[in-house]
């Protein structure tokens, strides 16, 4: 597909969720409406290979001023199409429609969804989150973008693990520079790797993150590129994280 007549549609929802459903059936992914919320249909999309344990949660678009996140999300599964059947994998390509038809982080009604997985009066997140019940995932990725980034940065929260964020920021690097602040949203940061912790009396608003993290997930990325960063390689290093971060988990 040709990228300048691409670049101008990556806030059209209708042409993304057209896109998805043609590579579900190729790709023999199971499609699912799990919600309608501003009078889009909230997609997901699951893996034959996913069974209750042990799989990979990808999700992008909970703000739709990030459209990196849900252009990247969609390309890797494009790039990945012969094989995506056997990825134990669900994707949720776009959290946000209104938000990504509008260029705006919030909902039709001003709520950042980001920080509402604490409430249980908004109809999509509940729906959401009864499609997870009873799952655990080994990987759990949200794809964002910041506005005020210098370069590709991540957040990982790990149960016991080794860390392999810093091999994803690598990835990501061959496209958009990585962060070097020390400092990045009020914490400390390493050459764009940050470490968190849960602790929920800290954490009274809950995070899609934070909550995967403290549900369902074993290791939790949150990847952010700069979103006044030109778009092709923002894309491009989103692909590369999905990418290695699988490559890593089956290791």
């Amino acid at each position: 597909m040709n990228f300048e007549f691409q670049r101008h549609r990556v806030h059209d929802y209708l042409f993304l969720s057209k896109r998805w459903q043609i590579l579900a059936r190729k790709a023999g992914l199971r499609p699912l409406v799990y919600c309608t919320a501003e009078e889009f249909d909230l997609l997901c999309f699951v893996s034959p290979a996913l069974e209750s344990a042990g799989g990979i949660y990808l999700s992008a678009g909970i703000h739709g001023d990030e459209p990196a996140a849900t252009e990247g999300l969609y390309q890797w599964a494009e790039l990945h199409r012969s094989i995506l059947r056997d990825i134990p994998v669900m994707i949720f390509p776009c959290l946000n429609p209104w938000g990504l038809v509008h260029n705006l982080r919030t909902d039709s009604e001003n709520r950042d969804l980001n920080r509402c997985y604490h409430l249980d009066t908004i109809q999509r997140i509940n729906a959401q989150k009864e499609l997870l019940r009873d799952r655990k995932f080994r990987l759990s990725m949200c794809l964002h973008e910041d506005y005020d980034a210098q370069g590709v940065y991540l957040y990982e929260i790990r149960k016991k693990l080794t860390t392999f964020g810093r091999e994803l920021l690598a990835a990501a690097g061959y496209y958009v520079p990585i962060d070097a602040r020390l400092t990045i949203e009020g914490r400390r940061a390493d050459q764009g790797w940050i470490a968190r912790k849960i602790n929920l009396k800290k954490f009274p608003v809950l995070a899609e993150a934070i909550y995967l993290a403290s549900n369902h997930s074993e290791r939790t990325i949150t990847t952010e590129t700069p979103s006044e960063y030109d778009l092709g390689p923002r894309i491009q290093a989103h692909i590369a994280m999905i990418q290695r971060a699988i490559e890593l988990s089956f290791l």
